[in-house]
C-alpha cells in the first residue's frame, strides 16, 4: 500500500509546481525577526516623521516642509545611485540610498531655490558635491538619532561613510519623503534585522529532541575522503608516463578526512594485518 503520510511524502521528490505551494520553513528565524522589527519601526513612523520635519524645516529654512515615512517592509533587492552607510564595530550597518536627482534637489533647496528639473544627461555628467554629501550626512544623523533613541541604542562610536555598494542581505526598508504642496523628493532607509534593540526569545525545542537527534545521527550516512599521498614530478615526466609505469608513493605524515569541504578527522596511515588502516589522532571538533 502506498505511504500517504507526511513522512512517506517526504521520501519522494515532488514537482516544482507543488513545491511552490509548500510553506517555507523559517530555519534561522529571519522572517520572525523581520516581522517583529518592521512592526516596531512602523509604530514610530508618525513620531519620527514629526521629528524629521522639525529638523528639515530648520535645515532648509522652509516651514512648508513635511517629512513622512512609508511602512517598513522586508526587502532583498535595493535600488539607489549612491549609498551612505553607518556602522560601529561588529554591529550590522544601516544604509541610506539616494538617487542623483534627489541629492541635486536637496542642494538646490538648501541654497534657497526650488526643486527644478534636470535632464538625465546632465545628471550623468555631474559628480556629488560637497554640499550634497554634507546634507546627506545630516539627514542620516537626524534619522539615526530618532530611531536609536526609540530602540534604546547608543550612537557612541557610530561612523558614517559612502559605500560603493548597497545592502547585501535582507533588510527592512522605508521610503522617507520630504515634501511641500508643490514638490517631493525621497530616499531609502535600509535597516538590518539584527539591529532591533531587543533579541527575540528562542523558540522552545520540541520535547525529547536530544534523544531524537542522537537516534537520527546513527542512520545518517557520511562519506569521507582521504588524501593519503602525493606525487612529485615534472610536467615532462608526467607527459612521458604510459600504462604499466610504476610511481613510488610518498605517504603523508598526517592524513585528513574530509566530508565535502569540512575536515572531520586527522590520523596516520598504519598497517593492520594485510590492510592499511587510519589510526585516529584527531576527532571531530579537535581538528585545527
Amino acid at each position: 500500500m502506498q505511504d500517504r503520510s507526511l513522512v512517506g511524502q517526504g521520501r519522494r521528490f515532488i514537482s516544482g509546481a507543488r513545491a511552490e505551494q509548500c510553506p517555507n520553513y523559517d530555519l534561522l528565524g529571519e522572517n520572525r525577526k523581520a516581522d517583529y522589527l518592521r512592526g516596531r519601526l512602523s509604530a514610530w513612523n508618525l513620531k519620527l516623521g514629526d521629528a524629521l520635519t522639525v529638523h528639515c524645516r530648520h535645515l532648509f529654512n522652509d516651514n512648508g516642509i513635511n517629512v513622512s515615512l512609508t511602512p517598513w517592509l522586508p526587502e532583498t533587492q535595493f535600488q539607489a545611485d549612491y549609498w551612505l552607510t553607518a556602522s560601529c564595530n561588529d554591529n550590522p550597518g544601516v544604509f541610506l540610498g539616494f538617487g542623483s536627482r534627489t541629492l541635486f534637489s536637496l542642494s538646490e533647496l538648501f541654497f534657497g531655490g526650488q526643486v527644478s528639473s534636470i535632464s538625465d544627461k546632465a545628471l550623468s555628467n555631474r559628480t556629488v558635491s560637497d554640499t550634497e554629501e554634507r546634507l546627506a550626512q545630516k539627514l542620516f544623523h537626524y534619522l539615526l538619532g530618532g530611531l536609536f533613541a526609540e530602540l534604546g541604542l547608543s550612537l557612541d562610536g557610530w561612523q558614517s561613510r559612502w559605500s560603493n555598494r548597497g545592502p547585501q542581505s535582507t533588510m527592512v526598508t522605508s521610503e522617507i519623503k520630504l515634501a511641500t504642496a508643490d514638490w517631493q523628493v525621497s530616499w531609502l532607509c535600509c535597516w538590518p534585522l539584527d539591529l532591533g534593540g531587543e533579541k527575540l526569545p528562542t523558540l522552545p525545542a520540541p520535547e525529547d529532541m536530544d534523544k531524537q537527534l542522537r537516534s537520527a545521527v546513527q542512520t545518517v550516512p557520511v562519506r569521507l575522503k582521504l588524501e593519503l599521498a602525493r606525487f612529485h614530478l615534472t610536467l615532462g615526466e608526467l607527459s612521458d608516463l604510459k600504462a604499466g609505469d610504476i610511481l613510488p608513493i610518498e605517504l603523508n605524515d598526517k592524513v585528513m578526512a574530509h566530508a565535502g569541504n569540512v575536515v572531520c578527522l586527522g590520523g596516520q596511515v598504519a598497517e593492520q594485518g594485510e590492510q592499511l588502516v587510519l589510526k585516529i589522532t584527531e576527532r571531530v571538533g579537535d581538528v585545527a
